[in-house]
């Protein structure tokens, strides 16, 4: 697309520690300034597994003659691998990544497929312990006092952001109370999601900006004492230009034309405690994905409901390393864990699936989020919650796909007080309603930040806006841790 003379084209690039391989330009025999990868893809897939990412690799002689170079280096095989997508001038996402192995076929088809996982796994996964913890049986402890503990009990205490609360959460855990925690043959991962479950809330493994774990209430539970619901930052305008989301805080974004390619939803009533039989403490190992189909567009919507159903071997975010972890949470104090359990459970009754294209809007879009499928007559708007995302470059594009859930029902909001406020910013951008237009749309999805609020010719000048964000993501590579629309109107679209 192009606004102002100034083209809006998705980017995706890779950094090896400091050496971009999506314009090489370090060896005299490889074209100088040509990329030396590309197919490039990420999962995110909220609480099944750890973030995983596969590229293809150059399997020229020249361009086979690097990565073997590189992989035999054992520096390089310690440091951070970046994968970047963004819009020049607009928000990014960078997610972090360590080499993890390659698929190399020889013939008449040459192909050099480079695997990719998070850091994440070895932290939480890698140590096995029995554990416990025993508290005054009068007093206890917070959740937050807890967790500051298991993370001494696993030597992960320098890692000061490896666990964010959401800041909902983060007010509820100062507040309840535990009595003890046993644990047998059981992980930090093992550990961090039963305490979380016990608690009704939600973890979300990401490794976008830094590896790290989100941990998230309900959608849709309501505090009894102040009778308020979560609120959600906007996707649209709380992002700045050339920053990627903060992965505890919650995006909320709006669907529409312009922004969908393919969108399926379907519902699906499910027995009780289905659910809550997937869990990470009767799980063996992490599931890693081996092989991605090879695809030159972003997949259908029935594609990707099928590779969810079959993706489900797991719920744990990095598994666990025995299936016997006899785990064991008991709590002094916790009036809203049981309320929010069944809250969560009932936000899996339906299931939405989204192909787009990455649209400076969608740039970002993560677990956790919220989207909304609003009727364009303004009657209703319904929210839904991401449970998993998957960017994919290729030749030249970069698609989206979204798996989410929500509650059983239609029209109905999961959270009334934040559907009312994104009904009314819908209403002001001319996306739903009356005045609602293909234009308003398209400014939607492909405006950049600042734009319709304040423009600033002076700060899209900085070179962290614009093409040359080498130096940023070169700041941020570090070694790894030891451890393992024209006035259009239109009619409603659902």
């Amino acid at each position: 697309m192009t606004t102002g003379g100034f083209l809006r084209s998705p980017r995706a690039r890779v950094m090896w520690g400091k050496i971009n391989l999506s314009a090489y330009n370090g060896d005299q025999n490889f074209p100088q300034g040509a990329p030396l990868v590309f197919d490039i893809s990420v999962d995110l897939n909220g609480e099944n597994q750890q973030p995983t990412g596969e590229m293809n690799w150059d399997p020229t002689g020249p361009g086979f003659a690097v990565y073997e170079w590189f992989v035999s280096q054992e520096e390089y095989l310690k440091t951070q691998i970046t994968v970047e997508y963004f819009y020049p001038r607009g928000k990014k996402v960078v997610f972090f990544f360590a080499w993890s192995g390659q698929s190399i076929n020889y013939g008449n088809n040459m192909d050099v497929k480079v695997k990719l996982q998070s850091e994440l796994a070895g932290l939480v996964n890698g140590n096995i312990r029995n554990t416990a913890q025993a508290y005054d049986e009068k007093k206890g402890a917070s959740a937050t006092s807890v967790l500051d503990k298991t993370k001494q009990l696993y030597g992960l205490e320098k890692y000061k952001d490896l666990v964010k609360l959401n800041p909902e959460v983060a007010k509820a855990w100062n507040k309840v109370k535990i009595k003890n925690v046993y644990g047998q043959d059981w992980t930090f991962g093992n550990h961090l999601v039963d305490l979380s479950r016990q608690l009704g809330d939600q973890v979300m493994p990401s490794n976008i900006g830094k590896t790290g774990i989100a941990i998230m209430s309900p959608w849709s539970f309501k505090d009894p004492k102040t009778g308020k619901y979560q609120t959600a930052l906007n996707g649209y305008s709380d992002i700045p230009a050339g920053q990627s989301p903060k992965i505890e805080q919650r995006y909320a974004y709006l669907l529409g034309p312009t922004v969908i390619q393919s969108i399926q939803r379907s519902a699906n009533w499910k027995p009780p405690q289905q659910d809550n039989a997937n869990l990470p403490t009767s799980q063996s190992l992490t599931q890693s994905k081996d092989t991605k189909e090879k695809q030159t567009n972003p997949p259908t919507a029935q594609q990707i409901a099928q590779k969810n159903e079959a993706g489900k071997k797991t719920s744990a975010p990095k598994g666990t390393a025995l299936a016997r972890p006899n785990p064991g949470v008991e709590n002094l104090d916790n009036p809203n864990g049981p309320n929010k359990q069944i809250a969560s459970n009932e936000e899996k009754g339906s299931d939405l699936s989204l192909t787009a294209f990455m649209c400076p809007l969608l740039v970002g879009v993560k677990p956790g989020d919220i989207l909304y499928v609003p009727s364009l007559t303004g009657k209703y708007i319904e929210d839904w919650i991401v449970q998993s995302v998957g960017y994919d470059q290729s030749n030249g594009v970069v698609g989206i796909n979204i798996s989410a859930t929500r509650t059983l029902g239609l029209g109905t909001p999961m959270n009334p007080d934040a559907a009312k406020t994104y009904t009314e910013f819908g209403k002001s951008m001319g996306l739903i309603g009356e005045g609602a237009s293909l234009d308003n749309w398209d400014k939607y999805a492909w405006g950049l930040p600042g734009e319709g609020v304040t423009e600033s010719a002076s700060a899209f000048d900085k070179p962290e806006y614009g093409v040359s964000q080498d130096a940023q993501v070169n700041q941020s590579a570090t070694t790894l841790s030891s451890s393992p629309l024209g006035g259009r109107r239109i009619s409603a679209l659902f």
